[in-house]
């Protein structure tokens, strides 16, 4: 078997493992023994148990954030990736991120930086929507896009984390709810309004 198989193998392992029994339940021995390797083999791809979890972990955020990056890149308008992407993160963000939380903190608390990273790369995409959505009138001009990215994702880092959710007990989609009425929903222009309540209307 070819590395690249055995390492694909081990990681739908950890996967399968992931949804079903939790972050706990993933050792290197379960793991080797349900992808019918050895620990020796296994301890070719991944040295330690720690390099296994947060393998797991990155692969899986990555396959889920796969729509993400295929809403950024779709060939639509500026204003309808954004409204996208917000309703991506509203959606996706409860049903995987908030299973994991707790898990995540409880096992290995330094991989939610690794995981944070994943979802801050997609949200500095926005920047350049944001300008091209203010260049067609929809968006208020008077608030420069860096500065939008740099404070959605300073909240984001500081409200939506598993140390804040476990603390105060604040549902995850009314959190991100008030995010987006905040940093997004201030910024609408009367057009931009207009824009939103004519896609809610057509749909």
């Amino acid at each position: 078997m070819r590395t690249l198989d055995t390492k694909q193998q081990v990681l739908l392992v950890g996967h399968e493992m992931l949804l079903t029994e939790g972050l706990r339940a993933i050792t290197t021995t379960e793991v080797a023994r349900r992808a019918k390797i050895s620990k020796k083999t296994l301890y070719r791809h991944f040295p330690n148990k720690e390099a296994l979890l947060e393998a797991i972990l990155v692969s899986f955020f990555e396959a889920q954030l796969a729509q993400w990056d295929a809403i950024l890149e779709q060939p639509a308008p500026a204003m309808d990736r954004i409204l996208s992407s917000l309703e991506f993160v509203s959606e996706f963000m409860p049903q995987i991120q908030h299973q994991l939380i707790d898990q995540v903190d409880g096992v290995s608390p330094q991989l939610w930086t690794t995981i944070d990273a994943l979802r801050t790369r997609r949200l500095a995409k926005l920047k350049a929507l944001m300008e091209e959505v203010q260049a067609d009138g929809l968006l208020r001009v008077d608030v420069d896009p860096q500065h939008w990215i740099l404070l959605l994702i300073g909240a984001i880092h500081s409200a939506i984390t598993p140390q804040q959710l476990l603390r105060t007990g604040i549902p995850l989609t009314k959190l991100i709810a008030t995010v987006k009425l905040i940093y997004f929903d201030g910024l609408l222009t009367e057009k931009g309004r207009r824009h939103i309540a004519a896609k809610e209307h057509a749909s």
